[in-house]
C-alpha cells in the first residue's frame, strides 16, 4: 500500500495505527501474511509488531494464530462514550427490543462533523453500504449523526457548519436550512431520520442515549428504502427510542 507523503513521528507508531485500523474495517480475524499483503508492509517486522499489540492487549490470537483486536481497545473505546460501559451492553440491549429484530442497528458518536459507528448489530437483510465499526459518514445527511446533533444547541449547530462540510457520499447537497430544522424537528419529538434524503439507498432513524452528563452516542436503525415493511421514516420510531432508554438504564445500573 502506497504511502501517502512525508509524516512525523516514529514509523512504527504509524504502522500500528495502519494494523489497527485494518482489522478495525473487518469483522473477521486476519492472519499476518494476510495484513502483511492488505498493508504492503514486510511480514517479519509486522509479525514482531503484532507481538507487542497482543502483549498489550490491543489485538488478541486465535487458535488459528489470526488476530483481531484485543479487550484493551474496547477499555480505550470507552473514553468516546464518557466512560460508560456502552460498548459491553449494546448487544444485550438490541436482542432485548424485539421490534427490532433483523434490522441493522448501530451505535454512534460524534467526531468533528462526522458520525463515527462504533459498534454495529447486522440486520437480516443485506445493505447497500455495509458498515462496519471505525466507519465514520457526514453527522448531517445521516439519522445517527442528526441525532447527535439534535444533543446540541441550534447555534452550536449553525457554528460548526457555516464553513467547510463534508460532501454527501450519494451527492446530496448540503443546506444548513435544512439540516437545523431537522435537528430541531429532532429535539421535539425524541429521534431523528434522514429517510427524505435516501443517503445510499438508506433510511435511519435514530435516538439520543443519556448519561449522567448528557449524551453519549446515538443509537439507530438503518433500513434499505427498498425494505419490504418500511412505511416511512418514522417506522421504527417508537422502537428505537426504546432502545436508547434501555441503554441508558444499563450504564447507569
Amino acid at each position: 500500500m502506497a504511502e501517502l507523503g512525508p509524516r512525523a513521528g516514529s514509523p512504527a507508531v504509524h504502522r500500528a495505527a495502519r494494523v489497527l485500523s485494518e482489522l478495525a474495517a473487518h469483522d473477521e480475524a486476519l492472519s499476518v501474511s494476510e495484513l502483511s499483503r492488505r498493508l504492503g508492509l514486510p511480514k517479519s517486522s509486522l509479525a514482531d509488531l503484532v507481538g507487542v499489540l497482543v502483549h498489550e492487549g490491543m489485538l488478541a490470537r486465535d487458535l488459528d494464530a489470526r488476530v483481531r483486536l484485543g479487550g484493551r481497545i474496547r477499555l480505550i473505546a470507552r473514553g468516546l462514550v464518557g466512560g460508560s460501559p456502552l460498548l459491553e451492553v449494546f448487544a444485550r440491549a438490541c436482542a432485548e427490543v424485539r421490534e427490532l429484530e433483523g434490522r441493522t442497528l448501530v451505535l454512534a458518536v460524534l467526531l468533528d462533523l462526522d458520525a463515527a459507528y462504533l459498534a454495529v448489530r447486522p440486520g437480516a437483510r443485506p445493505l447497500p453500504l455495509t458498515l462496519r465499526p471505525g466507519v465514520r459518514l457526514p453527522a448531517w445527511s445521516t439519522g445517527t449523526g442528526r441525532a447527535l446533533l439534535s444533543a446540541l444547541p441550534h447555534d452550536a449547530v449553525e457554528r460548526m457548519h457555516s464553513g467547510w462540510v463534508p460532501e454527501s457520499p450519494s451527492g446530496h447537497p448540503f443546506r444548513l436550512r435544512e439540516l437545523l430544522d431537522s435537528t430541531a424537528l429532532a429535539r421535539a419529538r425524541g429521534y431523528a431520520s434522514n429517510a427524505e434524503l435516501g443517503e445510499m439507498a438508506l433510511a435511519g432513524t435514530a435516538a439520543v442515549v443519556q448519561g449522567l452528563r448528557g449524551c453519549v452516542a446515538a443509537v439507530g436503525s438503518i433500513v434499505a428504502l427498498d425494505e419490504p415493511g418500511r412505511a416511512d421514516g418514522d417506522t421504527d420510531a417508537e422502537a428505537v427510542r426504546t432502545l436508547a432508554r434501555r441503554l441508558a438504564e444499563l450504564i447507569e445500573a
